[in-house]
């Protein structure tokens, strides 16, 4: 019986884990190099985020975070979890200095559309569109700003 449960639970894990993401590119530290991206859509490229720094938008980016991203991204956003590490390319590490060189638009537009709606070939992540409001959006990414390196 404790067999059967664990197999159902990795089973459960891995499928949520499709639904997260990953890229496309070769990794570079668990991270593809910044060049290997695909160029931000002109609709999404020069949005900026008016709450970077705030404090509130960041605390509840964290919230946001841990109940949508976390369980691909690891609870640090480095991409260290199990779900994550077994998704092919495995989910990235959000603190790294070439995620972190992206701009808020990109980083907004992959948020938005996902790996799928935004034609990343391979990415498994899923969409937030529907799921989080635009201010939610611009919520983690303060948050997802606010972490250092690691």
């Amino acid at each position: 019986m404790k067999r059967i449960m664990l197999a159902a639970m990795a089973v459960a894990a891995v499928s949520f884990a499709v639904a997260c993401g990953g890229n496309t590119a070769a990794p570079k530290g668990n991270q593809p190099a910044a060049a290997a991206r695909p160029e931000t859509p002109a609709d999404f490229k020069d949005k900026k985020n008016a709450l970077n720094g705030n404090a509130d938008a960041i605390k509840a980016g964290e919230g946001l975070f841990k109940a949508q991203c976390a369980s691909c991204h690891g609870n640090e956003a480095d991409g260290n979890s199990d779900a994550g590490k077994a998704l092919k390319p495995q989910a990235g590490n959000l603190r790294a200095a070439d995620f972190q060189a992206m701009s808020d638009g990109y980083i907004y537009w992959r948020i938005t559309k996902g790996g799928i709606g935004a034609n990343i070939s391979g990415s498994a992540m899923q969409a937030f569109e529907t799921n989080l409001s635009e201010d939610q959006r611009w919520q983690v990414i303060a948050y997802l700003r606010s972490l250092s390196a690691k």
